[in-house]
């Protein structure tokens, strides 16, 4: 049957996900804080290649698996709980191409222009807020995901 594998993959990206962004929001985000202006743009800029492309990928994988688990899963709350976590996939997707990936190639064109502008430091920020926000979006999905996976299988 296809829904146990897309099950085990869905689960498993939406783990990947939570568990990556808990991460940088425990312990990387906190460091990022403390870290004067050159200091701070020059380990972001450095940290990124880490999760790029891998975390993209994960994030494309969970949507494709998402949604064939909201469509294919027997009954209708297993559904719910697939699209609600694929929902959740989705606000990961979209906080992290309209705002983080937006600011992390501003912040990679000032190694270019050698220059960090004045607002460095709201834009630090607001990419943390932005960072907050695709983490619980993506805890959710996972929480959701292993309801659906309880609905389909208890």
């Amino acid at each position: 049957m296809l829904i146990a594998p897309l099950a085990v993959v869905f689960v498993l990206c939406t783990g990947v996900l939570a568990g990556a962004l808990i991460a940088v929001e425990r312990a990387i985000v906190p460091m990022l804080m403390r870290l004067p202006r050159q200091t701070w743009s020059d380990v972001h800029r450095l940290l990124d290649p880490g999760f790029d492309p891998l975390m993209p990928t994960v994030n494309k994988v969970a949507l494709a698996t998402g949604l064939g688990l909201a469509v294919l899963a027997p009954g209708a709350a297993a559904k719910a709980a697939f699209a609600a976590a694929l929902a959740g996939v989705v606000g990961v997707a979209l906080v992290s191409e309209l705002r983080n990936v937006r600011m992390n190639r501003r912040i990679d064109g000032w190694a270019a222009d050698g220059e960090i502008p004045d607002d460095w430091a709201a834009l630090r920020a607001r990419w943390a807020r932005a960072n907050l926000l695709r983490t619980v979006f993506a805890g959710l999905a996972f929480c959701v995901a292993l309801g659906g996976c309880l609905l389909v299988w208890a």
